[in-house]
């Protein structure tokens, strides 16, 4: 019966008893449990479904960050980068792009970027997670975590649930960018422009389900930060003829002393 499931042979010896194409035939017992049969042990083997994460807002804005790399591209870029790195925020959900050349340039990209989210914002970086690739364990790395009092936490391999995170962002990063790459009728060489310069910007500020009251990454990253310029300011735009500028138009604008996006 080509190894079909016992409730499929339940269902079809009680067809074939009904319309009396086979007499005395018995159905497997309700009660008999999984199929004892090794083939269908040993090849219908799957691994289950990894929990929902509920508890992800718990940390605080930065506290978490995951990495993950994307390539080699199809196409080098226009200043000759192969590989995506992208860094996610598990609380905000912000996200930072870097092109890179070769992975070995991941190591000073991550450096840098801790230290500016550290000294900018105020925060501190307390865990790390990636899947234990070797450009993200190297030991300069790690002394650099040891330093800073940051924990590395390494996924399980050939899992990639447990880096869902940064894994589920490149998905998105990728084909959004390839659908804006097919729509503008642009070459491929043209993704680093796309994905990194603007996109990860445009995401940024795209509402988010995970918490309704801030709608986008860009405010909770910027959550507490206060501009300090005018509420309401007159903007006016210059017009460029024969080096000569010339006001040439003014309206108003307001300018939210919160930073949203």
């Amino acid at each position: 019966m080509g190894h079909a499931p016992v409730e499929v042979l339940r269902k079809m010896v009680d067809t074939m008893v009904d319309t009396k194409m086979i007499k005395d035939a018995k159905a497997p017992s309700k009660s008999s449990g999984p199929s004892l049969c090794r083939g269908c042990q040993q090849g219908k083997m799957v691994q289950k479904p990894f929990p929902s994460n509920h508890d992800k807002r718990r940390y605080d804005t930065f506290e978490l960050l995951h990495f993950d790399i994307c390539g080699p591209m199809e196409e080098n870029s226009l200043g000759g980068s192969k590989y995506l790195l992208l860094i996610v925020d598990e609380a905000s959900g912000c996200m930072k792009g870097f092109c890179l050349r070769a992975k070995s340039e991941s190591e000073d990209c991550i450096k840098t970027y801790i230290m500016k989210v550290q000294k900018q914002f105020g925060k501190k970086v307390k865990f790390v997670r990636h899947d234990g690739a070797r450009e993200f364990a190297t030991n300069s790395l790690k002394d650099f975590y040891e330093d800073e009092g940051i924990e590395q936490q390494t996924t399980v391999p050939y899992a990639h649930q447990t880096n869902g995170t940064a894994e589920r962002a490149i998905r998105t990063i990728v084909t959004i960018g390839r659908s804006m790459l097919h729509h503008a009728k642009l070459d491929k060489c043209f993704w680093a422009v796309l994905r990194v310069t603007g996109l990860v910007s445009v995401i940024d500020r795209e509402p988010v389900s995970p918490n309704r009251s801030n709608p986008n990454p860009r405010r909770l990253r910027h959550r507490g930060l206060r501009h300090r310029g005018l509420r309401h300011c007159r903007l006016r735009h210059l017009w460029v003829q024969d080096c000569r500028y010339k006001i040439v138009g003014t309206r108003w604008a307001s300018t939210w002393r919160s930073l949203i996006g």
